[in-house]
Order: C-alpha cells, then sequence, then structure tokens
C-alpha cells in the first residue's frame, strides 16, 4: 500500500498549525488547495467543496480573484455549520510556492494557464501533495516527460481534467471500439479549432493604451513565470473576477497550443483510448494539405489537417470544429460522440472521404444502419443520450464485453476517492500526458509547417523534425521543468 503520510500529520505538525488544532491529526478529512481562480478554477472550487474534503487554501496573482475565492469558501463553510468546518481555515496566497510549502496541505487543483500546468504538478509531486491538473498536462513533450518521470517517483495521486472519460458517451463509445464493435477502425476524426499564433502582446494594437492600461491588483510578472518578458494586457490576465473562458492566451505562441491543446486535446484523448493507445501513440505526423490560413493574425498556418498515423495503420485526423468531436471509422460501422451527442451505424466501412464525412456531420451516412442516434434536433433521434448509449450497450453486450473500461461518473469525485483508497484514477499522470503530446504534435507540425516520423516509446522525434521543437527554448526567471 502507498504511504498516507500526506493525509496524517504528526502531533508536532498540529501542534505547529491553527488548521490542525481546530480538526485533529487523526482520521481528519484530507485539506486541499486550489491553484489559479478563472472561470475553470471557481468550477472546480464549487466542486470540490461538494466534495470530502476540506479547501484548506486558495491561490491566484490577481487579488481580486483571490479574495472573490476566500469568500466563496467561507461563506460555503458558514452556510454548511454541520461540517463542523471553521470558515477562517481557508486562507489565501498569491505566491502557489507558499501552497506547496504548506505541510498541512494533502492535494492541489492546478487551474491556471496551460504555461504553469507543468512547473505547478511537478513541484507539488515532489512536495508531496496528490495532483488534480487540469488539460492539458503539459505545455510541451519535454514537460510531459518530465512530469512522468516526476509521477513515477513518487507515490502520490495525479488526475488530469480529461473530463470526457467521465462521460458515459464517450466511455461507451471507446468501448464498442475496443471490444470490435465496427471491426478495425481504420480512422478516427477529431474536430477543434486550429493551432497557437505567433505572440502579440495586445489583442487589438491600437486598442493597446486601454488593455494594457496599469493594473496593480495583479502579479503579472508571476502570471508569466518562464515565459519571455512581456507587457500586462487585460487580454491575458483579465481584470478582476470574469465568467468567461479567456482566448487569447489559449492561441499564443508562448502560454499554449491553440485549439490543439485546448478543445484538441479532450478528443484526441478519446481517440487514443478507442484505439488502445494509453500507453502508446502514432509512430509518424503527416503535415497538413490544407491551404494555409488567409488571416495574417494566425501566422501563416494551417488550421486544420495533420494526420497521427499509428503502428497498426489507423490514422488519427484532426478536422475543423462540427456537430461531433470524435468519430470512429470502422471495417463495420461509424461510431460519432461529443458531449451530449452520441451515434452507431452499422454497416461496410473503411478509410472516410469527403461525401462521408459529410453525411456523418448530418447524422446520415449512406449504405449504414442506425444502431442509435442522439443530439439535439436530430431527425428521428432517440429519446435521450442515456436512452441512444443503452441501445449500443445492449446491441452489443457491453456489459459483459471481454474489455471493460474505467467507469468513472464524475471526475472530481474520481480524483478524491482514488486519494482515499490511494490507487490510479481515470486518467493518470500517462493518459494525460500522452494526450497532451498527440495535441501538441499537431500543433508542432502547424507550426512548423512538417511531418515527421516519431517514437512513442521515447516520446522522441525522428526524421523530419528538429529536437527543439519539442521544448519550450527558454525559461525566464529559473522557472525550468526538472
Amino acid at each position: 500500500m502507498l504511504s498516507r503520510r500526506s493525509f496524517i500529520l504528526s502531533a508536532a505538525a498540529v501542534g505547529a498549525l491553527p488548521f490542525h488544532s481546530a480538526f485533529g491529526a487523526v482520521n481528519r478529512k484530507p485539506a486541499l488547495a486550489l491553484i489559479g481562480r478563472g472561470k475553470q478554477g471557481r468550477d472546480l472550487l464549487h466542486q470540490f467543496l461538494g466534495q470530502d474534503v476540506v479547501v484548506r487554501a486558495v491561490c491566484d496573482v490577481d487579488a481580486d480573484r483571490l479574495a472573490d475565492a476566500l469568500k466563496v469558501v467561507r461563506d460555503y463553510y458558514a452556510a454548511h455549520p454541520q461540517l463542523g468546518i471553521p470558515p477562517d481555515s481557508c486562507r489565501a496566497f498569491t505566491d502557489f510556492r507558499e501552497v506547496l510549502a504548506d505541510v498541512s496541505v494533502d492535494m492541489v487543483a492546478i487551474a491556471t494557464p496551460d504555461h504553469w500546468h507543468a512547473y505547478m504538478a511537478v513541484a507539488a509531486l515532489k512536495a508531496g501533495k496528490d495532483v488534480y491538473c487540469e488539460t492539458p498536462l503539459t505545455y510541451s513533450v519535454a514537460e510531459s516527460k518530465a512530469v512522468l518521470e516526476a509521477a513515477k517517483a513518487s507515490d502520490r495521486i495525479v488526475q488530469v481534467g480529461g473530463q470526457l472519460r467521465s462521460g458515459v458517451e464517450f466511455r461507451t463509445a471507446a468501448m464498442l471500439c475496443r471490444n470490435g464493435a465496427i471491426g478495425k477502425v481504420r480512422c478516427v476524426d477529431c474536430h477543434f479549432g486550429g493551432p497557437s499564433r505567433p505572440h502579440r502582446d495586445f489583442l487589438d494594437p491600437a486598442n493597446a493604451a486601454a488593455e494594457g492600461a496599469p493594473n496593480p491588483r495583479v502579479d503579472f510578472d508571476l502570471w508569466l513565470g518562464g515565459a519571455p518578458v512581456a507587457p500586462y494586457s487585460d487580454q491575458l490576465s483579465p481584470r478582476g473576477v470574469h465568467d468567461f473562458f479567456p482566448s487569447f492566451w489559449r492561441f499564443d505562441d508562448n502560454y499554449a497550443n491553440g485549439a490543439c491543446g485546448d478543445d484538441g486535446v479532450h478528443h484526441l484523448d478519446i481517440a487514443q483510448w478507442g484505439l488502445d493507445l494509453d500507453a502508446s501513440g502514432p509512430v509518424k505526423v503527416v503535415k497538413s494539405e490544407v491551404p494555409v490560413s488567409s488571416d495574417k493574425t494566425l501566422g501563416g498556418r494551417r488550421q486544420s489537417g495533420v494526420e497521427l498515423h499509428c503502428a497498426d495503420g489507423a490514422v488519427i485526423r484532426h478536422n475543423p470544429p462540427g456537430r461531433w468531436g470524435t468519430v470512429f471509422y470502422g471495417t463495420d460501422g461509424i461510431v460519432a460522440v461529443n458531449r451530449g451527442a452520441f451515434a452507431l451505424w452499422t454497416g461496410k466501412g473503411g478509410m472516410p472521404d469527403a461525401s462521408v464525412r459529410a453525411a456523418v456531420e448530418k447524422g446520415a451516412p449512406d449504405g449504414m444502419s442506425r444502431v442509435s442516434l442522439w443530439y439535439e434536433g436530430a431527425a428521428g433521434a432517440n429519446k435521450s443520450l442515456l436512452d441512444a448509449v443503452n441501445k449500443a450497450v445492449k446491441a452489443f453486450k457491453l456489459k459483459k464485453a471481454p474489455v471493460q473500461l474505467y467507469k468513472s461518473l464524475n471526475h472530481v469525485a474520481d480524483f478524491v476517492a482514488c486519494c482515499a483508497a490511494r490507487k490510479a484514477p481515470c486518467s493518470p499522470a500517462e493518459v494525460g500526458a500522452r494526450a497532451a503530446i498527440l495535441a501538441q504534435l499537431c500543433n508542432v507540425s502547424y507550426v512548423h509547417d512538417a511531418g515527421f516520423d516519431w517514437d512513442p516509446a521515447a516520446n522522441a522525434c525522428g526524421a523530419g523534425a528538429d529536437v527543439s521543437w519539442f521544448a519550450r527554448p527558454v525559461y525566464r526567471n529559473g522557472w525550468t521543468v526538472r
């Protein structure tokens, strides 16, 4: 059994910390710290407040978001006195290093911009914390390898925020593929937006004065961390409390991998789940032949069309956003899935062409027999998503199928339960790292307009690529991920 060191502290530590004075060291609830209080962090905070943990600390570089997070936690505990948790037991920090130095914190949830994920995850593991980290787990392949090494060297639990794996429609789609319901999978289409873009300080250069107006409420140098020096921009770190997902940094070369690392990593993750590639990956990256975008702000980059070729001949292809997130094309059928959408057709199939893809988009591939279908507004659809899923499950007797996949109904609850049981969760470090690598391979191919060989065992490039493409070239201020 793995160590429970982070769950049970010594009497000496209890005496030194007011938090433990209130609860005692034996059989106490595990203590969680949230790092990053943007929109995703806000949603995570509410989810963790409903779990069997104590939110011990909140952390953000923006003083207004930090104060709001602290108020949310304290108001929650004040409104639920039956929990026996003093509202003032939660503390606020600007610097995440202070959170990791607090021995009373057992687990951390990381919901920062992507360029911080790997550093914080590795540092938290080294500090003896269990880690929940939002996707993508890393910014680069080199960081993915560093996180994998840190996770293997640790006895800590890591759950990556690949929440689609906790969706019944996605698990069912992967189960159908893994159990041969659609024959041999020849192609998987993943639908999401384009790659990252060359760095720009401001969304609108003509509005730079307003976007870059001084903001004494944020420690922007700490927001940047290891990224190159840049002036403050309220497009990168929105002022105060907000209820939207900032897109500017998500599409900036300095901080993220565009839609490849945003929604793309989720659908690529489902592709690797259905293809049984959780511990492996593609062997070749084939560059896109889609015309280069005419939008100058996109840096002369193609926006879709990269293909990841697997050793067994299967192809994972990046297509533009559409009705479906992930579509599996097999020799005996097609499975299509998205958030709240599911379809299964059987019949002779194989590698799709443009006409087949268009028919699937409309929910009616020619020559196929529909087993089940659900999306909002679909003609002749099943009664509900669950009804469509259950029809597929029954048709192929998946409950007794030889391949059974990890079942999680709630990603956050799964993490908390696995921390208590000291067992691997739904989306552990290797799954999250390899999903991030798929996203990074796509993005690197677009950025350098190149195809190349890939070694999934070593996570290293071969012919056609430069090794420097897969690591951040410079880490500022010593924020190197090791």
